[in-house]
C-alpha cells in the first residue's frame, strides 16, 4: 500500500510536459488567411503593374484584425509606430502617416478584400497602403512543481507552468493606384512567463512577444522605408494609373441666390474717373 501512494506522488512528474517548440509552419499559414492570393491569370497582370509612387507620400496604415481570441491590436501597439512615421516625416520619405478609419471600410463580407481598402484609403487621399498582420502561437508545458497542484493551495501559489509564445507580425506597402506591391516587412519575438498553474493566462505571454515584436517591426520597417525611397523613383508622363473606382465629388452644398443679376454701374459721361453716378430715377 505504501509503494502504490509513492507512485501516486510520482505520477504528476511522469507526466509533467515539456517545451515542444512551435510550428512555424502552421503559424503562417495562419497569417496569411487566403486574402492576398490570386489566380494564375493574374500574374500576367502583377508583372504589368509598374511602381508609381513618389516621395513624400501620404501613407494610410491598416491593422488586420486577428482571427485568434488570445490577443488583438492595443493603442500602445499603433503608438509604438509612431516613432517610426515621425522619423518618416524628418527624412523626406513620407508627408503624413495616419491611421485608415473603420467608417470608410466596407466591411460588408466576412472577408475584407484588398480593394476595398484601397478605395478606403484613396478616398482619405493617400498615395500607399500599408497592411499589418499578426499572428501568435502559444506552447504550454509544466514542470516538477506541478506535484503541489494535489494541494489545490499550491496551484495559486507555487510557479508550475509554463507559457511560451511566439508572435509573428508581417507589413506589406501597396500602391493605392494600382495595388503594385512597394515592400514587405517581417518580425517575430518569444514571450515566457512561469506561474502558477490556476493564475497563468495565455494573453500573458502573447501580449509580452507582441510587445517585442513590434518594437522590431517598428525599426524594420524604417530600414525598408529608406532604402525604397534611395532607389530611382520613376517618370510617368500623364500621370498616376490606377484601377480603383473614381470617387465621385460631393454635391455643391453653398445655395445659388436665385432673381435677376445686380446691374453693373453707370460711369459718369464715359469719363475714366473712376467714380460711378448714380443711377437715373425712372
Amino acid at each position: 500500500m505504501f509503494v502504490w501512494k509513492r507512485l501516486l506522488l510520482l505520477l504528476p512528474l511522469l507526466v509533467c510536459g515539456c517545451a515542444q517548440g512551435f510550428d512555424r509552419g502552421a503559424l503562417q499559414e495562419r497569417l496569411n488567411d487566403g486574402t492576398l492570393q490570386s489566380p494564375d491569370s493574374a500574374i500576367a497582370e502583377a508583372r504589368g503593374l509598374r511602381p508609381q509612387l513618389r516621395f513624400p507620400c501620404r501613407i494610410a496604415v491598416y491593422f488586420k484584425p486577428p482571427q485568434d481570441h488570445n490577443w488583438h491590436w492595443t493603442t500602445e501597439d499603433k503608438a509604438a509606430l509612431d516613432g517610426c512615421a515621425a522619423a518618416l516625416k524628418k527624412d523626406g520619405i513620407a508627408a503624413d502617416v495616419f491611421p485608415l478609419p473603420e467608417l470608410v471600410i466596407n466591411k460588408s463580407d466576412s472577408k475584407l478584400d484588398l480593394k476595398d481598402l484601397r478605395l478606403a484609403a484613396a478616398k482619405c487621399g493617400a498615395d500607399a497602403l500599408f497592411v499589418v498582420y499578426g499572428a501568435a502561437q502559444t506552447d504550454s508545458y509544466k514542470n516538477f512543481a506541478m506535484v503541489f497542484d494535489l494541494t489545490v493551495v499550491g496551484g495559486f501559489i507555487v510557479p508550475a507552468s509554463h507559457r511560451d509564445s511566439l508572435f509573428l507580425i508581417e507589413g506589406v506597402l501597396f500602391d493605392v493606384d494600382n495595388g503594385y506591391i512597394y515592400t514587405g516587412v517581417q518580425a517575430e519575438s518569444e514571450g515566457k512567463i512561469i506561474r502558477p498553474t490556476f493564475l497563468i493566462d495565455d494573453k500573458d505571454a502573447v501580449a509580452k512577444a507582441k510587445t517585442k515584436a513590434v518594437t522590431q517591426f517598428g525599426e524594420e520597417l524604417l530600414k525598408r522605408m529608406r532604402v525604397l525611397a534611395t532607389m530611382p523613383q520613376v517618370q510617368y508622363p500623364v500621370g498616376r494609373k490606377s484601377d480603383v473606382p473614381p470617387i465621385k465629388p460631393a454635391s455643391n452644398l453653398i445655395p445659388v441666390l436665385s432673381g435677376p443679376a445686380p446691374r453693373a454701374p453707370i460711369n459718369a459721361g464715359g469719363v475714366m474717373t473712376g467714380i460711378t453716378a448714380p443711377e437715373p430715377v425712372p
